[in-house]
């Protein structure tokens, strides 16, 4: 019975963290792997509107390195993460994203 009621108290939070957008949830994996506030929203919001399905859920590959490898990992070890031969696509707007939320 107790499990029961503490689930239907988590629903709602459940139900709402499902609401998150791409944009959100690519600005909260940035800020936790230390990008500002600031440039991580800026870079949310450019990617979470011009990144395709397939693209997010590349991104969201690196996102579940732990922080420690990536912090580790050289650019081109990350380019090559996020690199897919049938879309090159996805580093050049990390990087534009990137550049452009920086200036």
């Amino acid at each position: 019975m107790k499990s029961a009621r503490t689930a239907l108290l988590l629903l709602p939070f459940l139900a709402l963290a499902a609401c998150t957008s791409p944009s959100q949830r690519i600005t909260r994996n940035l800020v936790d792997l230390g990008v500002s506030e600031r440039q991580a929203r800026c870079m949310g919001d450019r990617l979470g509107d011009r990144l395709s399905v397939g693209q997010l859920r590349r991104l969201q590959e690196l996102s579940n390195i732990s922080t420690e490898r990536l912090s580790r990992m050289r650019i081109g070890e990350i380019a090559r993460k996020l690199s897919d031969d049938k879309d090159p696509g996805l580093v050049a707007e990390f990087l534009r994203a990137g550049i452009g939320c920086a200036i």
